[in-house]
């Protein structure tokens, strides 16, 4: 089961890979027409499969072990802009892939050991329920803000990493104990299923502002480091599944993290796209005129250099019109 979970996951990690190239480069760079929606469209059906493919794999094996298997999605996305879109791997780009997929391997390595059966309680559920119905609000009121590029990747990938737990605990609560199974749960499955939903929209609409702003890789990168870290937590807070974690693995945990986290910013940083902005942005800057350099020093009322005032001009009329009548 976990060699087939593991499989699943690498197929969904370059469908993600695939399908967030064509979706990014359809709201970010193309014209609107018939073209850019076929491309759209196609990258909303590999995320589609993605999502089927994810939802299998997570029902088959720990989320610890499933989610970061995302990770791989940036080599992917890595060699299709370097084959289809021109993106040269420069050493700093791919020393902030490595950095991320290094600290991915390190998590993934150090949870692993440490996995469990879940076990659903009604808190727990409860609980996941009102996290989900949190998020997807507040989602949709930052999908709205003026935020950044990267706290928008940071928001959606707390938004799938939910997602992705509340999946698991349906998954395994099929495969558990089949559709039956459901009745562990009392009536709130179908509330949690609908709460599912709902945030996954949620996380797509606001992913969709992410791509119009920078570029795949980070996307991708914040997503298969912050995804996994907030089901882990969640499965280990509310659902027994990481038990036994000693103070050792709770810092490589916390270092993996951070070091995940700090390879989504050197790619956000060091991406040609992202560097390609800042030289604009410094040769616009250099070439807008000092808003201060009209403005007199001691403030005085004067005109521009070029332009006379209306007192000098009425001057020369007068000094002209005293020259002629003498």
């Amino acid at each position: 089961m976990f060699i087939t979970a593991i499989v699943l996951a690498t197929t969904a990690a370059f469908c993600l890979a695939l399908g967030t190239h064509l979706q990014q480069h359809a709201v970010a760079t193309m014209t609107p027409g018939p073209k850019r929606r076929a491309t759209w469209v196609t990258g909303l059906g590999l995320m589609g499969l993605v999502t089927v493919l994810n939802v299998i794999a997570l029902g088959l094996g720990p989320v610890a072990i499933v989610q970061p298997i995302g990770a791989i999605s940036l080599v992917f996305a890595a060699l299709i802009s370097r084959r289809y879109f021109g993106l040269r791997l420069g050493a700093p780009l791919l020393i902030s892939i490595g950095v991320t997929m290094f600290s991915i391997f390190t998590f993934v390595t150090t949870s692993a050991q440490f996995s469990h059966e879940l076990v659903a309680t009604e808190e727990s559920i409860t609980w996941l329920l009102s996290i989900l119905i949190a998020l997807s609000v507040f989602g949709a009121l930052f999908a709205f803000s003026r935020a950044g590029h990267i706290p928008r990747v940071v928001m959606t990938g707390i938004i799938f990493g939910t997602v992705a737990a509340a999946t698991h605990v349906l998954a395994r609560t099929v495969v558990a104990g089949g559709l039956p199974g459901f009745d562990l749960m009392g009536s709130r499955w179908w509330m949690v299923l609908a709460a599912v939903g709902i945030a996954s929209a949620v996380g797509f609409w606001l992913v969709q502002t992410a791509y119009a702003c920078g570029p795949a890789e980070t996307v991708l990168a914040g997503l298969t480091v912050i995804d996994p870290i907030v089901a882990v937590v969640i499965g280990a807070a509310f659902f027994g599944e990481y038990t036994g974690l000693t103070p050792m693995a709770i810092g490589l945990l916390l270092l993996a993290g951070a070091g995940g986290v700090g390879g989504v910013c050197m790619l956000s940083r060091f991406h040609p796209r992202a560097l390609k902005a800042k030289a604009s942005l410094r040769h616009e800057s250099r070439l807008r005129p000092s808003p201060t350099a009209n403005t007199p020093a001691d403030g005085a009322d004067e005109p521009p250099a070029g332009r006379p005032n209306e007192s000098s001009t009425t001057h020369t009329l007068v000094q002209r019109e005293q020259g002629v009548r003498s």
